[in-house]
């Protein structure tokens, strides 16, 4: 399977998360299941947080929506996109120490769509090095932080079996 490629054609995020279990499972050999993402607005030094023990994956709307408007390159955001749910999902899976999380991160990302992918560069030297224009002047004082999520429906397209 060709990931840059696939990646390049993805429409929502279901897809991109797909292409994220499909890099894990082709170079860790590990995956799970029963994941949900939710969108937040979040302060902007954080992109995305899995709590641990959860099923959940909560982005950063805020920083999303910049990365969008700053680039309106679908290839980037949906780089962008991978590279965060690459790095959560990675956490998912037991590693918590986040050292270790961004190197495998990185590793993954340069295996999976090559060295110079955006998704790798942003995993080797932070976003900034694929979204040079965001910086935190473009983002509202902290009381814009939201506790709301907003779920993603239909973000696993694999059904967990709890009776299986």
């Amino acid at each position: 399977m060709n990931f840059a490629k696939e990646l390049n054609g993805c429409q929502d995020f279901a897809c991109i998360f797909d292409l994220v279990k499909g890099a894990i499972e082709a170079t860790l050999n590990k995956r799970r299941t029963g994941l949900i993402l939710g969108l937040s607005n979040l302060p902007i030094y954080i992109g995305a947080y899995h709590g641990i023990g959860s099923n959940f994956i909560v982005m950063n709307k805020k920083l999303l929506k910049e990365v969008i408007r700053t680039s309106r390159d679908k290839r980037l955001v949906n780089s962008y996109i991978f590279h965060v749910l690459l790095h959560e999902y990675i956490h998912s899976l037991g590693f918590i120490n986040e050292r270790e999380t961004q190197y495998l991160t990185y590793s993954v990302s340069a295996k999976i769509l090559g060295e110079n992918h955006p998704a790798t560069q942003m995993a080797k030297y932070g976003i900034n090095s694929i979204f040079p224009d965001i910086t935190t002047s473009h983002f509202e004082p902290r009381d814009d932080i939201s506790e709301i999520i907003e779920i993603i429906e239909d973000f696993e397209r694999e059904n967990m079996n709890y009776f299986g």
